[in-house]
């Protein structure tokens, strides 16, 4: 039930890939350098299964709070992370 439910979001989140990404509230340009990004290096530097927790944690912080602080927004967050969880599983 989670993944369909992540499946679902993530055709969502493809709303967001259609922006510039100083648009994107979800992936804001700055969270890309010189080529690389963020979540590239995060995996390089902490390994697999360090990275998977980050991204679990992530994921949970935004569930947890979406109702008292930024709504839609936090949830669409979360989406973000559950997807990158999923990537690590391929």
């Amino acid at each position: 039930m989670l993944i369909d439910c992540v499946n679902m979001s993530t055709k969502k989140m493809e709303q967001f890939t259609n922006l510039n990404q100083s648009e994107n509230p979800v992936k804001p340009d700055y969270y890309r350098r010189n080529g690389l990004e963020c979540y590239d290096v995060q995996l390089a530097s902490m390994g697999l299964v360090k990275y998977q927790g980050y991204l679990e944690g992530c994921a949970q912080k935004y569930l947890w709070r979406w109702e008292q602080k930024n709504g839609k927004q936090d949830l669409e967050k979360a989406v973000e992370y559950l997807a990158k969880l999923i990537e690590t599983l391929d």
